[in-house]
């Protein structure tokens, strides 16, 4: 069955955090990372972001199985600025920035975090954006192999200092003039 994305609206987000919060207890049982564990990202604060932001759900057939957050925006966010040592390969240019891509553990190794990135790429292209960005944990070599193979570039890392928060690595991912995205 071929995947599929949706946009959803507040009343679809709970499922949605709950597929969140399962990965996050997988990210610290296999990994034993953090980063995702409560009370990081309350559903209060998925609720704002399907009001504020993209989120999207991800189902294969009937199955929901992930979901991810789009900021679309002309402006860098202020994370970025804030912790941020950043060297853009594009400035000053619309981008899409992903924020909490999850699949569901047993979904994981099939190739949706790929093909979600295809259509996030396909979605910010025809959206007029020129870039994708996004941040992954430093300490996670799995996931930061998983975007360099996908052709994203390192452009700098996030610094926290904080006991919350850890550090990560910054990726982009130029979409001018690609025409696979056609």
């Amino acid at each position: 069955m071929e995947p599929s994305i949706r946009r959803v609206n507040v009343s679809d987000v709970p499922p949605l955090h709950n597929i969140w919060l399962t990965c996050g207890r997988d990210l610290k049982n296999r990994f034993g990372l953090s980063h995702w564990m409560p009370p990081t990202y309350p559903l209060e604060q998925m609720l704002k972001d399907a009001m504020e932001q993209e989120v999207y759900a991800l189902t294969v057939g009937e199955n929901l199985v992930g979901t991810f957050t789009l900021e679309m925006t002309a402006t860098v966010p202020l994370s970025y600025i804030k912790y941020g040592n950043i060297l853009w390969q594009i400035w000053d240019v619309p981008a899409v920035y992903v924020h909490k891509l999850a699949i569901l553990p047993d979904w994981q190794g099939l190739g949706l975090g790929t093909w979600c990135m295809g259509a996030i790429e396909k979605l910010a292209a025809h959206g007029g954006y020129h870039a994708v960005r996004l941040d992954g944990v430093k300490t996670h070599p799995k996931l930061l192999s998983f975007y360099k193979t996908r052709g994203y570039q390192e452009v700098g890392e996030l610094i926290y200092n904080s006991d919350v928060w850890v550090d990560a690595i910054v990726f982009e991912k130029v979409l001018i003039d690609n025409p696979s995205l056609r």
